[in-house]
C-alpha cells in the first residue's frame, strides 16, 4: 500500500512540476523565453508571480523592427516598405518564422538590430 501512494505521490509531483512551468512551457518559442522561465522558476510560487508569468507567455511579442524609423543608419523608405510587407507575411502565416529572418538580413544586411 505505501509504494502505491509512493506512486500516486510521484505522479502528483510531476503534474504539479507541469503546471507551475506551464507559462515556461508557453513561452518556449519567444526570444523572452529565458526571462520568462527564470520569472516563472524564481516568483511562479506566489500567484501573481505565476500569472505574471503567463500574461507575458501569450503577449503577442514585438515587431524586431519597431525601432527602425527615420534616423535610423540605413534608413530608407524603400527598406521600410519592404520590412512592413514582410512582417504583413509572417503576421498572416503566409512565411515561416526562419523564411522572415532570412529575408529580413537580406533587406537590412546581416545586421538587423
Amino acid at each position: 500500500m505505501d509504494f502505491m501512494f509512493g506512486i500516486v505521490g510521484m505522479i502528483g509531483m510531476a503534474i504539479a512540476g507541469l503546471l507551475y512551468f506551464i507559462p515556461a512551457i508557453v513561452a518556449r518559442e519567444k526570444a523572452d523565453f529565458k526571462s520568462i522561465f527564470l520569472l516563472n522558476l524564481f516568483l511562479g510560487w506566489t500567484i501573481i508571480g505565476w500569472i505574471m508569468a503567463l500574461v507575458w507567455a501569450f503577449e503577442k511579442e514585438k515587431a524586431p523592427l519597431d525601432h527602425y524609423k527615420p534616423g535610423y543608419p540605413g534608413y530608407t523608405t524603400e527598406n521600410a516598405l519592404k520590412l512592413r510587407a514582410l512582417q504583413n507575411q509572417f503576421d498572416a502565416g503566409v512565411i515561416t518564422k526562419t523564411d522572415y529572418d532570412n529575408a529580413l538580413r537580406n533587406i537590412l544586411g546581416n545586421n538587423p538590430h
